[in-house]
């Protein structure tokens, strides 16, 4: 599981650096970004759903800063 730590950066950094590290992946591989940019809460849904990566986590009340996302196979 690759991670991704984005705190304290604001929109569109942590975005950016998640498009970074899916290109380095291969399909299916596990990447969780940590990000406290509200922004995110909007973006990393929209991107996944727009390219086609499985977001298998929101921020919740055990991990409230922690996007799971699931790469897609190419």
């Amino acid at each position: 599981m690759k991670k991704i730590t984005a705190l304290g950066l604001s929109c569109p950094e942590p975005l950016m650096l998640l498009r970074n590290e899916i290109r380095k992946c291969e399909g299916g591989e596990l990447i969780e970004l940590y990000s406290d940019d509200p922004v995110s809460l909007r973006d990393v849904p929209a991107f996944c759903n727009f390219i086609g990566h499985e977001l298998i986590a929101l921020p919740d009340d055990e991990h409230p800063h922690r996007f799971l996302i699931k790469t897609k196979f190419n």
